[in-house]
């Protein structure tokens, strides 16, 4: 097997996990993963990330505060421009997968409450023992956030690397003043761009059984040659 075969096997590797094993992570393991993280490019060589990792009983406060907050009917409050409602293609991906992960829960779309629940389960982490919040610069624009991204993606394919599940949620980033207050960084002077949950995965959760398709490389590339 050549490089090249090793890192699609753990670029294939690499999912959403929403169901996790509940023991943490070694500590080295996880700053090993960022250390190979703050490879990821960045214009100028900026590095715009600042990475916020929670763990224990910060995040089971943040686990309770949040799924509290939300369930009370507590709107966001992005510190980002919210993604606008996908149209063409994009919205077909987005339902599909939608329908798929919740077949795997036995919830039918049509079920607003059960359909709730099930998006509750974003705001305590799918059960994850850790979470990270990637922070861009507070005067950044659509640069910073796509060199913050390459980091973020960077950072899961190493976690997929290690053995770990992770889960990006842009969802997390409509409650930055709770995150703020509850892990007690409310003078991190930067915008919450994403969170992303993570851990060992548990292969056994339903939700493992979820696996949107891809587009296919002649459906994303254009070459352009002789």
């Amino acid at each position: 097997m050549d490089e090249l075969d090793l890192f699609e096997a753990i670029a294939r590797r690499r999912r959403a996990v929403r169901g996790f094993l509940p023991h943490r992570a070694d500590r080295a393991l996880i700053e090993r993963v960022v250390a190979i993280a703050t490879t990821t490019p960045s214009s100028c060589n900026t590095q715009p990330w600042t990475l916020h990792i929670a763990s224990g009983a910060p995040l089971d406060r943040l686990r309770v505060t949040l799924t509290d907050a939300v369930a009370s009917g507590t709107a966001p409050d992005y510190e980002v421009t919210a993604a606008a409602r996908y149209e063409g293609q994009f919205r077909e991906r987005q339902i599909d997968a939608a329908i798929r992960l919740f077949d795997t829960q036995g919830v039918d779309r049509h079920d607003k409450a059960a359909r709730s629940a099930s998006m509750l389960q974003n705001f305590s982490f799918f059960g994850a023992p850790h979470a990270a919040f990637l922070f861009m610069p507070a005067d950044g624009g659509v640069r910073e956030a796509a060199d913050c991204s390459k980091f973020a993606q960077t950072f899961m394919l190493a976690l997929a690397a290690a053995g770990l599940g992770s889960c990006p949620q842009a969802s997390l980033s409509g409650y930055p003043s709770i995150i703020r207050k509850t892990l007690k960084i409310e003078d991190e002077p930067g915008k919450l761009l994403l969170g992303i949950s993570f851990g060992y995965p548990d292969e056994q959760d339903p939700t493992a059984q979820a696996r949107p398709p891809r587009a296919a490389p002649g459906d994303v590339a254009r070459f352009h040659t002789d």
